[in-house]
């Protein structure tokens, strides 16, 4: 009885715990209610944030398309540094090649020449037999000499040369002349240059006939031929026709001097300063000094009675800028001279006074392929009235020699 009495009692508990979790109806419609609250703002967050992301994604677009031609540019830059980095690294190895090998080279023959002073030093050795070993320590020491000075030669043209006074030191000579001339110091070479150029006054030819290396300087053997622009006038009288001669003749006379100097002519260039052309610059500058031996020859010249003579020191400065393949070159130059000659050779050109002047020139020009060089004298100076004209010469030189 009592154990019925317990279950009775427990079975009631049970069902009011049960009744007293299930929800009502309001409850469950209040938890629905709550739910589809928070399915809504889920759904306005998840397009906001797609909203955002689309905003994000037409930015990065945009930044994209702005940042490429800069990230072009950067990885440009970057091939280029890396390209100078490799190709100084080959010329360093190359560098280090080269003198390792002299280096052996040089060794070995000083150990040969040692070899033989000790020989000297150990035996006694009759007088025939010294004189021969002396002759050939001799022989032995001239190559070492000589086989020092192509080291220097060599290792320095695989380096840069000087900026001042290029061509002082031997070892920078070679690089130099042919970095700058692109011709060789063994040999002379032929028609170095052939330029015609002409103006109002008068039109003439100069030809570097031969040009050479001799230790520090350049030397050109070259000529020039000059005839004056006009046509001979029947009509005029002879105190005209005398005066029309004479000032053809100092036309004449002025374009072989500011051309050349003379028919004929000797110059010797000496460099002062140069960039360098194997440092990677497009922009050239070189000024060097000059002396100059020139005459005219009677026989050659038109309107001469009398061959003259004519001597010039001076200084030219060069400034060029080259396109990428250097392929184009724009080019300024100028001189200054100091001028002296005979009395002839003042009476030639017309002068007021018969004694050394001052005169020089200013050209503007472009070379294309290092063959052609289209250029216009724009002015030329001088101390003396005669020697100043603002005619602009037209000329067309031909480098075969590059």
């Amino acid at each position: 009885m009592k154990a019925k009495f317990i279950l009775t009692v427990l079975f009631l508990f049970c069902m009011l715990k049960s009744n007293a979790q299930t929800p009502s109806i309001n409850e469950r419609k209040s938890t629905i209610g709550r739910n589809a609250d928070i399915e809504t703002i889920d759904k306005k967050l998840v397009k906001a944030r797609i909203k955002d992301l689309k905003l994000e994604r037409r930015t990065l677009k945009k930044e994209i398309k702005t940042a490429a031609p800069l990230v072009k540019e950067v990885n440009n830059k970057k091939i280029e540094s890396l390209n100078k980095e490799i190709k100084h690294l080959r010329k360093d190895k190359r560098f280090e090649g080269y003198n390792n090998y002299y280096s052996n080279q040089i060794i070995k023959k000083n150990d040969s020449i040692t070899t033989y002073f000790t020989l000297i030093r150990n035996h006694d050795f009759t007088k025939i037999k010294l004189d021969s070993i002396n002759k050939l320590i001799a022989i032995k020491q001239e190559k070492l000499l000589l086989l020092t000075v192509e080291r220097d030669e060599t290792l320095a043209s695989l380096d840069k040369f000087s900026w001042v006074l290029p061509t002082w030191k031997k070892a920078n000579r070679k690089k130099f002349f042919h970095d700058m001339y692109s011709n060789d110091t063994n040999s002379p070479i032929l028609l170095n240059s052939l330029a015609l150029n002409t103006n109002s006054d008068a039109t003439s030819i100069q030809n570097e006939i031969i040009t050479d290396n001799m230790w520090a300087v350049r030397l050109t053997l070259g000529s020039v031929l000059s005839i004056a622009s006009g046509q001979n006038d029947s009509s005029l009288t002879p105190e005209q026709a005398q005066q029309q001669i004479k000032k053809e003749t100092e036309k004449e006379a002025l374009s072989r001097l500011i051309n050349g100097g003379g028919n004929f002519y000797l110059e010797g260039i000496f460099p002062l300063f140069t960039t360098n052309q194997d440092n990677g610059d497009q922009i050239t500058s070189y000024t060097y000094a000059n002396l100059r031996g020139a005459m005219d020859i009677s026989k050659i010249s038109r309107n001469i009675d009398t061959s003259t003579g004519n001597g010039t020191v001076g200084v030219n400065s060069y400034f060029g800028i080259s396109s990428d393949n250097r392929k184009f070159n724009f080019f300024f130059q100028g001189n200054v001279n100091f001028t002296f000659g005979s009395t002839h050779f003042y009476n030639n050109l017309g002068l007021n006074n018969e004694k050394a002047f001052l005169n020089g020139k200013i050209i503007a020009g472009i070379t294309i392929l290092n063959q052609f060089r289209f250029l216009a004298t724009i002015n030329t100076f001088g101390s003396d009235e005669k020697l100043r004209s603002n005619n602009v010469a037209i000329g067309i030189q031909i480098l075969p020699g590059l």
